[in-house]
This record gives structure tokens, sequence and C-alpha cells, in this order.
């Protein structure tokens, strides 16, 4: 079992992935099992087999740049850079229980965020009920979120519907989660009743609490589905308004001519 220690430029380590596949694939793409953005791998970048490591892709080992082609074993543990990603490769202790793919996918969704920014992280927004279109980022990581009517909970929303303290929301290293906390009219989501087991939100998901519905956005995960974050609509320029049409320097004798004309001719009458 190999065991991946991930962490970000500037930004602590996430917890450690231990992996007991066979072979292991760093990428970008889905079936990669260690996944990192495409800003800095390649769908297939570095694969694992055993104890020996070979780059699909030019990258930086031990503080050295290798080729694509290179491998060589993994011995007491590598070192890749990746872009702003530090992976230490590792054998696991024997003690070490694998990591569910889950918290895999979760951990490649907090990595997107760190790319992507602020404007990345999870929220929930209220679609239909008391309060519509208001929009709430959950917090960091292994903190949560309770909303209700009552003042104990974090996101108070005064609906009669809702209990005092409704339902729990937890932004975890597994993932986005959800909790009944023992609530009156109950916690769905897409339809299925929610208890005290948690359960997972992913990008698109109806949250119901009561007759409350929320819509849970996951930018980070959209973006790892291969679908673009939805951009700021662009402000069209106002186009300068159009300038009168030049008169032409002819036009002007003509006038000038028609007129001297007339003055003439209005003498001629008086003078007859």
């Amino acid at each position: 079992m190999l065991r991946f220690e991930i962490s970000e430029q500037d930004h602590g380590a996430l917890p450690a992935i231990d992996v007991a596949d066979d072979v292991v694939v760093i990428g970008s793409a889905p079936p990669a099992r260690i996944r990192l953005p495409a800003e800095v791998a390649r769908a297939a970048h570095v694969r694992l087999e055993g104890q020996t490591w070979t780059l699909l892709a030019e990258s930086t080992l031990g503080g050295l740049v290798r080729a694509a082609g290179d491998s060589g074993s993994i011995g007491h543990g590598i070192q890749l850079e990746l872009g702003r990603y530090r992976i230490r490769v590792t054998a696991a202790p024997s003690s070490a229980v694998a990591t569910p793919a889950s918290r895999t996918e979760s951990l490649a969704r907090e990595l997107m965020r760190g790319l992507l920014g602020d404007g990345a992280a999870p929220t929930l927004e209220i679609e239909r009920g008391i309060g519509a279109g208001t929009k709430r980022v959950l917090p960091p990581p292994e903190a949560t979120l309770v909303i209700g009517r009552g003042d104990e909970a974090t996101w108070v929303i005064l609906d009669e519907d809702l209990s005092r303290t409704h339902a729990e929301i937890r932004r975890g290293w597994d993932g986005v989660t959800v909790v009944d906390l023992g609530s009156k009219n109950g916690t769905r989501i897409d339809g299925a009743a929610v208890g005290e087991a948690p359960v997972a939100l992913h990008d698109g998901s109806t949250l119901t609490l009561g007759s409350l519905v929320m819509r849970f956005l996951d930018p980070a995960e959209r973006h790892l589905r291969g679908e673009s974050i939805e951009s700021k609509p662009k402000v069209a320029r106002a186009r300068p308004l159009a300038s009168p049409p030049r008169s032409s320097p002819w036009s002007l004798v003509a006038f000038a001519a028609i007129a001297g004309l007339a003055v003439v001719a209005l003498i001629w009458i008086l003078a007859t």
C-alpha cells in the first residue's frame, strides 16, 4: 500500500491518502486515482506500479526535471512537484487502512478550490421559501453549518416549517454532507429522506427542509467534470452616437444662391 501526502504552495498538507491498488495513476482525468487540476497535470501524468514509478509526462522529481518515460524505484519515498503542488509518495504504515475513493474525490475538489480562488467555494442558495435568492458560502473544511429558525442555529431562517435546529451541513475532507437533527418536517436530498447518517451533497443537488428548497452549488466539482464555471455576464459597451452627416460645401453654395434669387424676386415684386 502506498501513502500519498499532497500539499499546496503556501498551504498546509492535506490528509494523507492510502491506496492499496496495484496500479495508481496521478493525473487530471477522472480515471486517475490521485487527481490534480488539469492546469498542472496531464490526464495521466505519473504511473506507479508496485514499487516502481514511471513518468508519463515531464515532471520535477526530487528537485530535478525528468523526461517522460523515466522510471525508477520508490524506495524510501519520492517527491513529485507539479505546478504549485507537492506529492510525497511513501510506503503506507502496516496499520493503515485504504482511503475510500470518495475522500480522494473530495480532496481533488479542495485542491481545485485553492486554484480557482474564493469564487469556487461551495454554496447553498434558497430557491423557494423565505429569503429566496439568498446564498450562503459553506465554511472551510471540518466546520459545520446548522440551519434552523432558532437562535441556536448558525443560519437562522424564520420559516415556521423549520425546527429550531433542523439540519447540519458539514464541509469535511470526505465532501459536503447533511444530517437531519430530528426535525419535525424532515430533510430531503433530491427527494430522498435524510436521517441521522450523513448523506453527501453534489453539485446541483436539491436540499429540502420542510417546505424550504435550496440548491447546492459546487463550482470545483463542475470544473472537474470538464464543465466551465459560469462567468459574470459581459456588459456590452455603449456604442458612440452617430455623428450628424457633414454638410457638403456645394449644398451651402446652392442654398445661398436660392436665397439670393428669392431676395431679388421680392425686390422686383415690390418695385412693380
